[in-house]
């Protein structure tokens, strides 16, 4: 076996470092100095874009936080949702923002919503006429007691549009017709309670009241298998005692912002007229099975969100929740 002399082999080095001095401090510069440098260099810009996330997270807290705004009672519109507010979770967005590559692409933020002291069940039973007009939504109401044979071309539209509406239905209708009922729920819209008989419930008494909305929550109970919150008087024909009866059943009493008149069977042309031009913040859209309806839809939808609305259900548009907004990273400033 050949020994090693270490301590010969470790003078040779150094003789050898030593005479050729110049050529291992390049070697040690090449290995040890430049990549400490490219570290370095690495960290600073790491550090750099960290504060850059930090800052732009920052400025979108300033510039996205909303107030909640309490539920009231207005001298016209009578009960008006509340809304939440809305603050930034700083550290969840920079978190998501890291991953965020595509500045050119919308950004969503991750948000708290905060809750507004007061909400609709803290008001008086009081009629409903439009959702919060802090929110870019609407909703389109179709109240449904008759024509069901314009119901497949609507629910085609809606589909088509992306569109989730709500469907009043009357307690007789739905005992015929419980299956469109049910394909209705299973394409995602929302329903309601429109009494039983068709009546004006402002002429009847308390008990008649009581029965005409019990009579069909039973019966979209069975049609349909859930329940509902929303009551649409007949004919929008209502007075405080039906009001009051309907808050009893955990209820509220829904009216309407614009009325498309479509029961008179209009051009389609002129529905769409009627809406359009009046289309304004929390609007509920009251409408009916019927031809010029199922036309105008057609024209009508892509109208509104031409015009920046939402279009969501009624439960949707009273909730206190606030949308939440997409932002364009680029365009956030100091």
């Amino acid at each position: 076996m050949k020994y090693i002399n270490v301590s010969k082999q470790l003078h040779i080095l150094r003789l050898h470092i030593h005479t050729h001095s110049k050529y291992w401090k390049s070697i040690w510069c090449c290995m040890i100095v430049f990549p400490l440098l490219c570290h370095s260099s690495v960290f600073a810009n790491t550090l750099q874009e960290q504060d850059g996330i930090q800052h732009t997270v920052h400025q979108l807290a300033q510039q996205l936080k909303k107030e909640p705004i309490d539920a009231k009672m207005d001298p016209v519109w009578k009960a008006i949702p509340g809304l939440n507010g809305l603050e930034v979770e700083e550290t969840a967005t920079i978190e998501r923002l890291k991953l965020h590559k595509d500045r050119s692409k919308p950004f969503s933020p991750v948000f708290k919503q905060i809750p507004p002291n007061r909400t609709l069940q803290d008001l008086m039973p009081a009629p409903i006429y439009r959702g919060n007009p802090e929110k870019k939504q609407m909703a389109l109401m179709i109240n449904v007691a008759w024509g069901e044979e314009y119901l497949p071309s609507i629910l085609e539209t809606l589909g088509n549009e992306h569109v989730k509406a709500t469907f009043f239905f009357d307690g007789s209708w739905l005992s015929k017709h419980p299956d469109l009922a049910k394909e209705i729920v299973r394409n995602g819209h929302d329903f309601g309670n429109h009494g039983y008989h068709h009546l004006d419930m402002d002429r009847i008494s308390i008990a008649k009241m009581n029965q005409e909305i019990t009579d069909t929550n039973e019966q979209i109970k069975r049609a349909i298998g859930q329940s509902t919150r929303l009551f649409a008087p007949p004919s929008g024909a209502f007075n405080q005692t039906l009001v009051k009866q309907a808050f009893k059943h955990q209820m509220h009493t829904i009216l309407w912002t614009l009325d498309t008149v479509d029961w008179k069977r209009p051009p389609a042309r002129v529905i769409v007229q009627r809406i359009v031009p009046r289309a304004q913040n929390g609007a509920m859209v009251l409408m009916h099975p019927t031809a010029p309806t199922a036309a105008a839809l057609k024209t009508m939808i892509p109208a509104l969100k031409a015009k920046g609305y939402q279009l969501v259900t009624v439960s949707e548009l009273l909730s206190p929740h606030r949308p939440e907004p997409l932002v364009n990273i680029a365009n956030v400033h100091p």
